[in-house]
């Protein structure tokens, strides 16, 4: 079976995922095995996972690519375009020299040695067309640009071909037309500050899809009607883009045709054959988002599994239709489901680990045991001898001494014993490769290190949809190798122990408290809410509680009328509030938007009237004291009402939850027409 090494960069694009999606499914319809090199960039807001800080993590993600020489691969594909956004990745110069011997294609990237061979789309054309079609179709002067990462290859290419099509044009660019954003849809500041800097702006030309919807989201909220007020563009045409309030104009990016003729010559490679590099053009889809009418449904696809547009601001920016709604509300349920106990099981798994009393001697033993029962699936780890601590040292050289360490599959667990690594070293020669199964199966590659220590690889076959969650298990295997380290070495180092099994405690916080909190008010969000106020019921059975639904009053005047970090201010706030008035055994969450919920006992001496009445004047006169002493220019108020009831087994919080309106009517009818003072 020939092994095919895939170098690519995850920068969070839908595109990108799909590359990799096809990628996997051609290899197993060819019977050839992949082994992926994805890097990946640390966002400067990431938490610090396990302690690295943001220069090492950067760092340590971008030297999976160093590992190229000891895959034992036929053929590698080097999808470039995306590597060249993962923070400290290799330059083309450094991946073909690590490449060397090895047969190589490069794709969505043309290298400067004509003797390797490359498939790209044409980029910088197809951006080019588009902003011709925007000048010359539609006549807009004033067009602004969003573009990918400014290190990204592919982005750089698109943001020249915008530059050039305004200057055939006749139109000047300054740099306030010019924002850069990270392929995701988390831009909407970088659109906001577009829209701020360029007064009459008619249309925003984006360097992919996903940036494209924020920018939909943004222009909702102004009050622009995409298509009419302003136009905007994409690229990649993802699936969800036709599906988009208008179509969204883009180009089609065709991720099976690239990923299949990649693949196909990297495999020509492989026997022998000589290839001819590739240059294609790729169509700009014109539809309603960029003003054009009566083509919006010419090329319109369907969709059954895209849970990403529930998380969207607005789903009202969809053409989708209720059945096809149904399918993605149920896929993000079952996606939720499994997240949370994938989440739970990590929490376990590293717990229960560090609790056990496991010699250091049947480590990997335990440790692959209860990989395999946590895991179900086929895991194997190559360690370094002796963990690499040097950022700058040449960790590509053959005076590294990594080892097959073991791991099992379907049949068994394979344990090499410590004093035996120098025979089961790998190399150039003899790679990953040659230590695993000769059966179906695509393998991820995941650096194990924590803060500047590496500490070698794992390789996983998972499904492509467990990838991120197998990336997250990684760094807490890499907790558990430092552990390893650590406890060989207790008596001289058990400060060091007592502080990585901190690190390991903190990691395990942070996903529980991720899962169960708000975000940008740090109460409990609905899911934490349902399972302390279930707790609390089953602890109260036959008293009496009250269930306060709280509304801010005119949340979306706020933020029309004074920005939303205003808006963010008065949710902040009026958490706050609710926080504040909330006995030792109440407590309340955010469960919307501007919607919040708070769970309080009944006491012995009072009823539930008696407390009801409590809760509504303590929160009048917080209220009352708060903007009374606040500066902003309207105030802070919630409308609020209440459900009482007997805890009780069959308590259903769910439909006490959904009828809160029903609750809030009568106090939403008192609220002010406006909020603001004076």
């Amino acid at each position: 079976m020939k092994t095919i090494t895939i170098m690519v960069g995850n920068n969070q694009s839908e595109y990108i995922t799909s590359l990799m999606h096809e990628f996997d499914i051609l290899a197993k319809e060819r019977g050839v095995r992949l082994i992926f090199l994805s890097g990946y960039r640390v966002l400067s807001d990431a938490d610090d996972i396990n302690g690295a800080n943001e220069k090492h993590k950067n760092y340590q993600f971008s030297a999976i690519y160093d590992y190229v020489n000891y895959t034992g691969c036929d053929a590698c594909i080097v999808c470039y375009g995306s590597m060249s956004g993962v923070l400290g990745a290799p330059t083309m110069e450094e991946v073909l020299e690590q490449c060397q011997g090895i047969p190589t294609v490069i794709l969505e990237a043309i290298p400067s040695d004509d003797s390797i061979p490359f498939v790209v789309a044409d980029s910088y054309e197809s951006m080019l067309s588009v902003v011709r079609h925007l000048t010359n179709v539609h006549g807009y002067k004033r067009i602004a640009y969003l573009s990918g990462p400014q290190d990204n290859y592919s982005a750089n290419l698109r943001l020249k071909a915008y530059r050039n099509g305004m200057e055939e044009a006749g139109l000047e660019v300054d740099e306030s037309m010019i924002g850069y954003g990270d392929y995701t849809t988390k831009v909407h500041s970088i659109v906001e500050e577009l829209l701020d800097n360029n007064e009459n702006v008619e249309a925003i030309c984006c360097a992919n899809d996903n940036m494209a919807r924020a920018c939909y989201e943004v222009c909702d909220k102004r009050g622009l009607v995409v298509g009419k007020d302003i136009a905007i563009t994409g690229f990649d045409d993802i699936d969800i883009s036709s599906k988009l309030d208008p179509a969204l104009t883009t180009v089609n990016h065709d991720a099976r045709l690239f990923a299949s003729k990649a693949l196909d010559m990297a495999l020509d490679l492989a026997d022998g054959k000589a290839v001819e590099s590739i240059e294609y053009p790729i169509d700009l889809l014109t539809r309603c988002s960029c003003g054009c009418k009566n083509n919006q449904l010419d090329n319109l696809k369907g969709i059954s599994k895209y849970s990403g547009i529930l998380r969207d601001h607005n789903i009202d920016n969809y053409n989708i239709t209720y059945d096809e709604l149904v399918g993605v509300a149920n896929s993000l349920s079952l996606e939720n489901e499994k997240l949370k106990s994938q989440a739970w099981d990590v929490s376990f798994f590293v717990r229960e680990f560090i609790d056990s009393t496991v010699s250091t001697d049947g480590f990997f033993k335990e440790l692959f045991t209860r990989l395999r029962d946590a895991y179900k699936d086929n895991v194997y780890m190559f360690i370094n001898r002796n963990s690499l601590m040097d950022m700058d040292s040449d960790s590509t050289g053959n005076s590294r001494h990594m080892y097959f360490a073991g791991g099992f599959d379907d049949d068994n667990i394979t344990v090499i014993p410590h004093k035996e690594w120098r025979s089961h070293l790998v190399s150039r020669h003899k790679g990953f490769s040659d230590f695993l199964p000769d059966t179906e199966g695509n393998y991820h590659a995941y650096v194990l290190f924590s803060s500047e220590e590496q500490y070698g690889l794992m390789l996983c076959r998972n499904d492509m949809s467990d990838s991120q969650f197998t990336l997250l298990f990684s760094l807490q295997i890499s907790n558990l190798l430092r552990f390893f380290k650590i406890k060989r070495q207790e008596e001289e180092a058990k400060k060091e122990m007592q502080l990585s099994m901190e690190r390991v405690r903190e990691s395990n916080q942070i996903l529980s408290f991720i899962s169960r909190y708000d975000e940008l008010t740090n109460i409990l969000n609905r899911r934490g809410f349902m399972e302390q106020a279930l707790a609390s019921i089953n602890r109260r059975k036959g008293k009496e509680a009250v269930i306060m639904f709280g509304d801010l009053d005119h949340l979306k005047e706020i933020n029309d009328c004074f920005g939303h970090a205003d808006g963010d201010f008065a949710i902040i706030s009026a958490s706050k509030l609710l926080t504040g008035i909330m006995p030792r055994d109440g407590f309340c969450a955010r469960i919307g938007g501007d919607e919040f919920v708070a769970f309080v006992p009944v006491p012995n001496d009072m009823t539930a009237d008696e407390k009801i009445a409590k809760l509504r004047d303590k929160l009048k006169e917080a209220t009352f004291l708060f903007n009374l002493t606040c500066e902003k220019p309207y105030f802070v108020e919630l409308s609020a009402g209440f459900h009482s009831f007997v805890c009780q087994d069959d308590m259903d919080l769910t439909k006490i939850i959904a009828s809160s309106d029903e609750v809030l009517y009568e106090d939403k009818q008192k609220r002010r027409k406006s909020i603001k003072k004076g």
